[in-house]
């Protein structure tokens, strides 16, 4: 690590510092490393990454980091946290069966984290990928506010990474990870299954109407 790079590590960390004490309720206006207007950009960055929305009005909705653009736009991100007394959906997944080793008892766990009735494996013929749908998994989806894959928020605006930016990985979901985990370690496995997620609303049992009289 040169000279440069140490400073911008500890830039960072200093920045991470004064985030924490914002968040835990401390008025800052001056700070010794960082000028009023920087403290000003900090503060919007704490309002968008502190974001959060319950969405229950959809259809079908993308879960995935990889969907948003490259762009100095702020973009919306959906998270599915697992719910006992949640709404029902369907949670699709795409999964890379090169990299990802599935067993009866891994996906019977992830059904289990997402409180899902049951789960439905297709494995496609023309490639080497399979889509696992966890039937009525009962959660809720959370809107948030991200920047796009490359880029970093600074302020209320998205700017590209810096090399060292880029080795940090943001959490997303931590319980949707934490699941997903169970179904292979390594950071290649993870990425694969990061992939092509989608939550569709289930609006209401289908009710059978067999035996019934008018």
């Amino acid at each position: 690590m040169n000279l440069f790079q140490w400073k911008q590590k500890k830039t960072e960390t200093f920045r991470e510092q004064l985030k924490d004490q914002i968040r835990q309720g401390f008025d800052i206006n001056e700070h010794f490393l960082f000028s009023q207007e920087e403290i000003e950009e900090i503060k919007e960055e704490i309002f968008i990454e502190d974001f959060s929305e319950i969405v229950e009005d959809f259809d079908v909705l993308y879960l995935d980091d990889d969907t948003l653009f490259e762009s100095s736009e702020v973009q919306e991100a959906y998270e599915f946290l697992p719910e006992k007394n949640g709404l029902e959906m369907d949670i699709e997944v795409e999964a890379d069966l090169q990299v990802v080793e599935m067993s009866l008892l891994t996906l019977g766990k992830i059904r289990d984290l997402f409180f899902a009735e049951d789960y439905e494996v297709e494995v496609l013929d023309e490639s080497s990928k399979a889509i696992i749908v966890f039937k009525r998994a009962k959660g809720k989806v959370i809107k948030k506010k991200k920047c796009g894959k490359g880029m970093r928020l600074v302020g209320n605006r998205c700017l590209p990474q810096s090399g060292t930016q880029k080795s940090k990985e943001r959490r997303r979901g931590i319980k949707l990870k934490r699941a997903f985990k169970a179904m292979g370690k390594g950071k290649k496995k993870k990425a694969a299954l990061k992939r092509k997620i989608t939550a569709t609303r289930v609006k209401g049992r289908a009710r059978s109407l067999g035996n019934t009289e008018n």
